[in-house]
């Protein structure tokens, strides 16, 4: 049986990570979570592109108020 010294362990996996790392995150089929925060002008942008797609939806009459709790949005 071979024996295996914990440093070169360690040696082969910081070798190999990189590689199997790109691999695995080209094989996802799922969305890619966001790796950093956003900075305060992207995020300012987005709530005001939200906000004016929120009033046109209302304005074209796709938000429906059910009750006080319940709504219903008619999406594209």
């Amino acid at each position: 049986m071979r024996e295996w010294k914990a440093v070169d362990i360690e040696r082969q996996i910081a070798t190999q990570m990189p590689e199997i790392n790109r691999s695995i995150i080209r094989s996802r089929s799922e969305r890619v979570i966001r790796r950093r925060p956003r900075d305060p002008e992207e995020q300012e942008i987005l709530d005001r592109l939200c906000l004016h797609k929120w009033q046109r939806s209302v304005a074209d009459g796709k938000v429906k108020i059910l009750s006080k709790r319940e709504w219903y949005y008619e999406f594209d």
